[in-house]
């Protein structure tokens, strides 16, 4: 009988658990990241300040990464990106950025989740990718053709002249490669917008944290009407 209540209260210490830490980790890894000076995305340049990165369709092949205020409230760029996959998983959230001579404010080149060898290398736009080629040597993602459609385009690599290109095929699990470039850590991961539930005024994390604990509980119970069999 001890065995059992041992065994019982080993799956419930693990149950609990595992839910847990799937409702602290945010579905849009939402993140906060500082900047001291100008950074340059795509089509914006940021002054300095704080900002928050989110995945804004997480189902798309080409992620769209949302950037907002530190409040959350506005919106100010919706930027198309295509999968990395690094050699090792970062084990914070960071961005990475390109090289440039000090006049230009830093391209953000890559977006990377904490834990997640998967990240987000940001398409620019290609007036803007061949006005940066000439300010760094690194190849910049682009698209092949002018265009604003950045979602179904045609994409390309730019160094240094128009000519200079070379095609890239999106790939959902890319080869891994080292990752390049200037890094820069996140501050925090910014906590979900709260959102009130209509069926009882719960936020939405509330929810679903009552719903995972119930779901875990009903397991339990299961694991104990056995036990005492």
């Amino acid at each position: 009988m001890v065995s059992k209540v041992v065994a019982f209260l080993t799956l419930a210490v693990l149950t609990l658990s595992i839910a847990g830490r799937a409702e602290a980790q945010p579905a849009d890894y939402r993140t906060i990241f500082t900047f001291s000076a100008p950074v340059t995305l795509p089509g914006v340049t940021l002054p300095a300040g704080k900002y928050i990165f989110r995945l804004a369709d997480p189902d798309s092949s080409r992620k769209v990464i949302n950037v907002l205020s530190e409040d959350g409230k506005k919106s100010l760029a919706m930027l198309q990106t295509i999968p990395n996959q690094a050699m090792k998983a970062p084990k914070d959230a960071e961005i990475r950025f390109m090289e440039t001579s000090a006049k230009v404010p830093p391209p953000v080149k890559t977006w990377w989740y904490a834990g997640k060898a998967i990240g987000y290398e940001f398409i620019y736009p290609r007036k803007q990718a061949l006005e940066l080629a000439k300010a760094t040597s690194e190849p910049i993602l682009t698209t092949t053709q002018d265009t604003t459609d950045l979602a179904n385009a045609e994409l390309s690599r730019v160094t240094g002249s128009e000519s200079n290109q070379a095609a890239v095929t999106v790939e959902q699990e890319p080869p891994a490669r080292e990752v390049s470039g200037r890094a820069q850590q996140a501050d925090v991961a910014a906590a979900p917008a709260q959102t009130q539930s209509p069926a009882c005024g719960e936020s939405v994390p509330e929810a679903n944290a009552r719903r995972r604990f119930l779901g875990c509980w009903r397991s339990l119970s299961r694991s104990i009407r056995s036990f005492s069999r």
